[in-house]
């Protein structure tokens, strides 16, 4: 009987606390490998530059409320700025792009968003990567017409979710809670459905923004906005800056935000600030699962140290044998170590697996909430570094009962007391 021959069966005897010892490990390092991969997906993808949106005129009011609003389609916009401002906005030599939105419609639980018809055809979600209605991605049809058009485009995401087809029609709610009410006289046809982006653009549904003042209900001063520039208002808009050396953003945002934080009514809100400060506000509770992760590892390497220690009383007589037969310390020393590395291995092998599944069941969540995509499933570095963390834990853990094993003479194996 070989080296290893002798650690499997080893094992086999006292299977019962050995696949307690893995599953513990495995669920202490599961929990670990799940937090660590979330934390660095989720700040990956909420910060980077993907979304095609530099900056957004806003009304005064929370910096992250107007983020979640414009790019996310979540919470709800301060208030409103004169079209005024936009116009100025476009004539500064650091914009390249200026998009207008208004928000506060929904549909079925979905955002329904009036923004101008250049997001469709000429806005950058990533560098040379514009909207696209291409089929092979899941997109049909076309952009909405120009003007008041009771036309509509629905994102990807959003199409699949209500099962929005070319040529449904839908009457937009008023508000974006259950019970406000709906624009029972305007029928609004959907004529195109984009190409899935992994972003949350994906999630909304476009009207034209000249169609947003003409909906029945919103008032006489609403109305008027339709052709009336000098009193139309709008919740925000989309910024694209001009870029310099290397794809780098303008400097002159800097003192845009500056100018406008001058400004009674309106702000210049740069999400990629804004975001990080968030992970900065919330990274605590981060902090507090990692560390109940450590601790559950640490528990099931106490867990291992019993069993091990268990199994080392049970197997004396056997270890006696083994030195009778010719084995030495060091071939003892060898086997409690390698029992307690192959337990440590699988349970991180396990491990690993199980929180990657978790990774991608959050990630699910996200997306359905955030419209974010994460990649999910991706093993990496940091996996690699909790395996290693690991295996070295399991070599410590195995050194006491290893060294009481070493230390241990052939007639005290044989004698009948216990260690």
């Amino acid at each position: 009987m070989n080296f290893f021959q002798i650690v499997w069966r080893s094992l086999r005897q006292h299977a019962l606390s050995s696949l307690a010892a893995v599953v513990s490990l495995a669920l202490g390092v599961a929990l670990l490998t799940a937090v660590v991969g979330l934390r660095l997906q989720t700040h990956e993808q909420f910060t980077r530059v993907g979304l095609g949106v530099d900056a957004v005129l806003a009304p005064k009011g929370s910096p992250l409320q107007i983020t979640l609003n414009a790019i996310y389609h979540l919470e709800e916009m301060p208030g409103k700025i004169p079209w005024a401002l936009l116009d100025e906005l476009r004539r500064e030599p650091a914009v390249a792009m200026v998009v207008p939105f208004c928000t506060g419609h929904s549909f079925a639980g979905v955002r329904v968003n009036a923004i101008d018809r250049s997001f469709l055809t000429d806005f950058e979600i990533e560098p040379g990567r514009l909207l696209s209605f291409d089929p092979a991605l899941g997109g049909a049809g076309r952009p909405f017409a120009s003007g008041p058009a009771k036309e509509a485009v629905a994102g990807w995401e959003a199409a699949q979710r209500l099962g929005i087809t070319l040529g449904s029609s839908f009457n937009p709610v008023c508000g974006v809670n259950l019970g406000d009410p709906v624009h029972q006289n305007d029928h609004l046809t959907f004529v195109g459905i984009l190409a899935r982006t992994g972003t949350p653009h994906d999630r909304a549904i476009y009207i034209p923004l000249d169609t947003f003042y003409t909906l029945g209900g919103h008032g006489d001063a609403v109305a008027r906005m339709a052709t009336d520039y000098a009193s139309r208002e709008v919740s925000g808009a989309l910024v694209r800056m001009r870029r310099i050396r290397q794809g780098v953003m303008h400097p002159g945002v800097r003192d845009l935000k500056f100018m406008l934080a001058q400004n009674p009514v309106a702000q210049l809100v740069v999400p990629a600030e804004v975001l990080p400060g968030l992970f900065n506000i919330i990274g605590w509770v981060d902090h507090v699962l990692v560390a109940i992760a450590i601790v559950v590892v640490l528990l099931a390497s106490l867990f291992l140290v019993v069993s091990l220690l268990n199994a080392l009383r049970e197997r004396r007589r056997d270890h006696a044998l083994l030195r009778c037969l010719g084995a030495g310390r060091r071939t003892i020393l060898g086997l409690i170590l390698a029992e307690s590395t192959i337990i440590s291995m699988t349970g991180g092998i396990l491990g690993i697996l199980l929180g990657q599944i978790l990774l991608h069941r959050a990630a699910i969540l996200i997306q359905a909430e955030s419209g974010v995509m994460l990649p999910g499933f991706r093993p990496g570095l940091p996996d690699l570094v909790i395996f290693g963390a690991l295996l070295v834990l399991g070599l410590l853990t195995g050194l006491w009962p290893a060294f009481r094993a070493y230390r241990a003479g052939v007639l005290e194996h044989l004698r009948p007391s216990t260690l």
